[in-house]
């Protein structure tokens, strides 16, 4: 039995986040009850998973709806733990991505209609939801070599810019719809000159998903900056394409690289030439094509790199051109250019490719090799964006108040996070050491690490054995129990019971 004291331990480090002590004790029942209990992570299961049920349920809805602490100060908690496990020799590497969580209120402060990422690709949906940008710090390994672990140190709601309602076509005298047009003779409602889209555009520019994605950039950047041992340590944001705009690029701190995937049609510049002699300074050298004309050219030579990915190691062929410019979307920074080459792979008997892949950093120095690691590390954020709406259930909360809507999903992702640094500091970054008995089908390829539903089966089994203790029979002297030296060792008793999760799950 070691995570779950582990987990509570780091909880405890919360305490400062808070203002009082008994917000602070609210803070850790729901943080454990949440990761534990079975079925919707609604606040009620929660309640009833603390044996509370029976009680008045107020001070509980109100520690997200009217408690004064920030997620970010949870977040500053986890960031900070999370950088013992970076190595020194490596740069700060972080992934950034948006997701959704689906609603089904029309009153839900910030829901508004999005595109949903699962549509087809004839064919795209729409969604009632919320939408939250993520960041997550990649524990690598040491040697270089393995799975890494992405731990969330930042999600933000980030709701996008509403746009003008569109305005109905004054009706004639003789009750037919006129052309639009108003007294001027300017279409009404048309985007270029309607003052209501033009602000809609400023508003966009300003208030964006790009936008807000540079600031949460910046907001890590200076939370690094707080730490005196990583205050002139690199940090490395792995975006996809979304990101890789003039909005961020023009945007990005000082001591930070942006490594992020581009579209193939882009136009690309060489560095001007030295120039001698009278006449304005040239900022642009000679054209360089799109990334999938260099691709196709046999003049630029493809190189080999060993990169570990999707659980084992691969030989990838990529390109490496740089420095380049990037007139519309970097103006003058220096940027380089890799491409990565389709990987092969089998289905059904037929060798088929993926989709190549064009990255571009902002670093034209940095290692290559690294930073295409880097690049292939950044699926860890699915990973984790899919264990918590699938397996943890964030989002599926009822709460509408302006401040919950924000705080308890944040809630419940820093309390994620807590689980994934206690299990490494338990157990270690890729062990099975905990691992029980695997099913048959499974036995032949088993896992690589620990997932995120066993580290919740541990904890429900840590709390199992405790319940075993205190109804064994002969009873023991309380100074026995395991129960009550954890207990003394947390100041607080522990919430949650095995029997009160199974009790609650009808609920």
């Amino acid at each position: 039995m070691k995570l779950l004291p582990q987990f509570l331990n780091l909880i405890q480090q919360w305490r400062p986040c808070f203002a009082d002590y008994r917000t602070h004790r609210r803070a850790v029942g729901f943080a454990l009850s949440l990761l534990v209990c079975l079925g919707r992570r609604t606040i009620s299961r929660a309640i009833c998973a603390q044996q509370r049920q029976f009680q008045s349920w107020a001070s509980d809805y109100k520690l997200f709806s009217l408690s004064r602490w920030s997620p970010r100060s949870l977040f500053n908690v986890v960031l900070k733990l999370a950088l013992d496990l970076v190595s020194k020799t490596q740069p700060v590497v972080i992934a950034l991505d948006d997701t959704i969580t689906r609603k089904t209120g029309h009153r839900i402060p910030n829901a508004s209609t999005l595109r949903d990422p699962l549509s087809p690709p004839y064919h795209t949906n729409l969604v009632w939801a919320l939408r939250f940008i993520q960041a997550v710090l990649l524990i690598c390994p040491m040697d270089g070599m393995g799975a890494a672990r992405a731990i969330p140190i930042a999600f933000n709601l980030a709701p996008p810019v509403p746009k003008p309602k569109k305005k109905k076509a004054p009706k004639t005298a003789t009750g037919d719809k006129g052309d639009n047009s108003d007294a001027n003779g300017q279409k009404v409602g048309k985007k270029t000159t309607d003052p209501e889209w033009k602000h809609y555009y400023k508003m966009r520019r300003q208030q964006g998903l790009s936008a807000q994605g540079v600031l949460l950039i910046q907001e890590i950047r200076s939370r690094l900056d707080d730490i005196a041992d990583f205050a002139q340590r690199l940090l490395w944001v792995v975006v996809d394409a979304s990101y890789c705009n003039i909005t961020v690029l023009s945007r990005l701190p000082e001591r930070t690289v942006l490594i992020g995937r581009t579209r193939k049609d882009i136009h690309l510049s060489a560095l001007p030439e030295a120039q001698s002699g009278r006449g304005r300074r040239r900022f642009y050298g000679k054209d360089l094509g799109t990334p999938e004309q260099m691709r196709k050219d046999d003049s630029i030579p493809w190189q080999r790199a060993s990169i570990f990915a999707a659980g084992r190691s691969h030989q990838l062929r990529y390109k490496s051109v740089g420095p380049v410019l990037w007139r519309r979307g970097a103006q003058r920074r220096a940027l380089r250019l890799i491409i990565i080459a389709p990987l092969a792979y089998h289905a059904h008997g037929h060798r088929l490719y993926r989709q190549p892949a064009y990255l571009l950093v902002t670093d034209p120095a940095a290692d290559v090799v690294q930073v295409l690691q880097a690049y292939f590390y950044r699926w860890e954020i699915e990973v984790d964006q899919k264990d918590e709406k699938d397996l943890l259930g964030v989002g599926q909360a009822q709460v509408w108040s302006k401040q919950a809507v924000s705080h308890q999903p944040a809630f419940h992702v820093a309390s994620y996070a807590m689980l994934l640094l206690a299990a490494i500091q338990c157990f270690g970054l890729n062990s099975t050491s905990a691992l029980s008995r695997l099913p048959l089908w499974r036995e032949h390829k088993p896992p690589l690490r620990l997932s995120a539903a066993q580290l919740i089966a541990r904890l429900r089994a840590d709390l199992e054995l405790l319940d075993a203790f205190d109804t064994s029979s002969p009873p023991r002297r309380s100074s026995d129990f395991p129960r009550a030296a954890l207990e003394k060792q947390i100041g607080m008793k522990i919430p949650v019971t095995m029997r009160a999760i199974l009790d609650s799950a009808w609920t």
